[in-house]
């Protein structure tokens, strides 16, 4: 269906007091879904879990939070990647690590998942989370605009539970603030190849 969004915008969804937009993906009906949390969980449920509602609607519960929890990324896994895909996680004093999809179970969305990393005051918390194959790239930004470009096949894979490995070196009171996933050059030569291609 055809939306037009005007320059004052469009409600996308109702959020209550206190809380916030984090990300927003586009799927095809078939994925799987990723919610990670500055604690270090994570839940791994269908797509079609979450049932459609509107769009000035809060939605429906994707994750049970603990304490003072907040969830601080998403990831989509396509139907077509599950067999192959990792999820890369960033934490905030520049760790990071890959684990392999299969060590997270799906679940029914609503409970409280899983460990995705080990926080501890050497890590810091989670600051994002998501889908990789290992050919694509990452950038890492701090908080005092420091940003590194390097590949994901450089993070190594790790368990679920572990802490990852250092990523980026920061300077004293900095840590970082994002951490996105974006296709390397070639991939996105290959892409632009078959989109000519199909004319």
């Amino acid at each position: 269906d055809y939306v037009n969004i005007t320059i004052a915008g469009l409600v996308a969804i109702n959020l209550v007091d206190g809380d916030e937009l984090v990300a927003v993906r586009i799927t095809d009906g078939s994925a799987d879904v990723v919610l990670g949390t500055r604690k270090g969980q994570a839940i791994r449920f269908q797509e079609d879990g979450a049932r459609d509602t509107g769009r000035a609607t809060q939605g429906v519960l994707g994750i049970r939070l603990k304490d003072d929890d907040v969830v601080v990324s998403l990831a989509v896994i396509a139907e077509a990647e599950k067999g192959n895909a990792q999820l890369l996680a960033v934490s905030e004093h520049g760790f990071g690590k890959r684990t392999d999809l299969t060590e997270y179970p799906v679940q029914g969305r609503g409970g409280q998942g899983v460990i995705t990393l080990r926080v501890t005051g050497r890590t810091g918390h989670l600051v994002g989370l998501g889908c990789v194959l290992g050919e694509e790239e990452l950038l890492v930004l701090s908080e005092r605009g420091v940003l590194i470009r390097t590949t994901v096949e450089s993070v190594s894979t790790y368990g679920r539970s572990s802490q990852g490995v250092t990523i980026m070196r920061l300077d004293d009171g900095d840590q970082v603030v994002s951490a996105q996933v974006m296709l390397a050059d070639e991939q996105l030569e290959k892409v632009a190849k078959e989109k000519e291609a199909q004319g």
